[in-house]
């Protein structure tokens, strides 16, 4: 059996997906993971702790997942596309992750969580400065440029969830190059 911990966190993320925060109990997550109540709160002082560490988890999964093999070493261009597209590959095989990650952070709750994310993300601020540095980006501050380069990646995701976009090897490549262009001199 999984350890326990990673059967709440499991369970929680399987429920909130289904039922949504508020529908989601501790009761039915404890039954759901198969251990008792008391051991939720060895683990998590309350509810919004237990999903405050499911986000931050999923999270930091999905920030490793897109920079896998990033390197700075690699030309600007391809790592942006690497990057990017790792980004889209991670989305896709993890549709529950991504939505509830969707889901936490366009909710009241993104602002109780306390991690600081920003050790993990540099390399994306790192390549976006790099660009406006060498003069191939459009002079714009590195957070816009994510916005630009992600955003409507992220966008797309929820809409090949939904059944309205295929989002396949053609199109995928359509729009990383659509989304360099937007960013690039």
């Amino acid at each position: 059996m999984k350890d326990k911990r990673t059967a709440i966190l499991e369970a929680t993320l399987t429920l909130i997906s289904e039922r949504g925060f508020h529908n989601t109990p501790m009761s039915l997550i404890a039954k759901t993971s198969g251990v008792s109540a008391g051991i939720i709160y060895h683990y998590f002082a309350n509810k919004e702790e237990l999903i405050n560490e499911l986000y931050k988890e999923i999270k930091l999964e999905y920030l490793h997942a897109t920079l896998a093999d990033y390197s700075e070493d690699l030309p600007l261009k391809e790592r942006f596309y690497s990057t990017w597209n790792n980004y889209i590959r991670y989305s896709l095989s993890n549709p529950i992750k991504v939505l509830f990650l969707d889901q936490f952070e366009n909710s009241p709750l993104v602002k109780h969580v306390e991690e600081d994310f920003s050790e993990v993300i540099a390399p994306f601020f790192h390549l976006f400065g790099q660009g406006l540095e060498e003069g191939a980006f459009i002079s714009l501050p590195p957070l816009i440029l994510f916005e630009l380069s992600f955003a409507p990646a992220a966008a797309l995701i929820k809409r090949h969830f939904a059944g309205f976009v295929n989002m396949d090897d053609e199109l995928t490549q359509a729009v990383a190059d659509a989304c360099w262009d937007a960013i690039t001199i």
